[in-house]
């Protein structure tokens, strides 16, 4: 039966697509891991310029991976224990 205007349908995610989006956010936030080692790297060098640049990054990269955990613990169901 087709959503009446006042209803809003479900937009749920079906089991094979939440897993899917699970590994693209767990690989996501793989791919960012080097580059957050690379930045804590520069955090530590001796130009204050470039440990300010660094800290650009590491809180760029950090809200981009609170971001991530938001849409996983928002927009997916809970995850099932065995």
């Amino acid at each position: 039966m087709p959503p009446t205007p006042h209803t809003t349908p479900d937009t749920t995610p079906d089991t094979a697509d939440v897993a899917g989006i699970r590994r693209h956010l767990h690989d996501i936030r793989g791919i960012l891991s080097p580059a957050l080692m690379q930045a804590d790297v520069l955090s530590a060098h001796p130009d204050a310029k470039v440990r300010a640049g660094a800290d650009v990054i590491i809180q760029a990269i950090e809200a981009t991976v609170g971001r991530l955990d938001l849409m996983r613990r928002t927009c997916l169901p809970a995850k099932e224990k065995d």
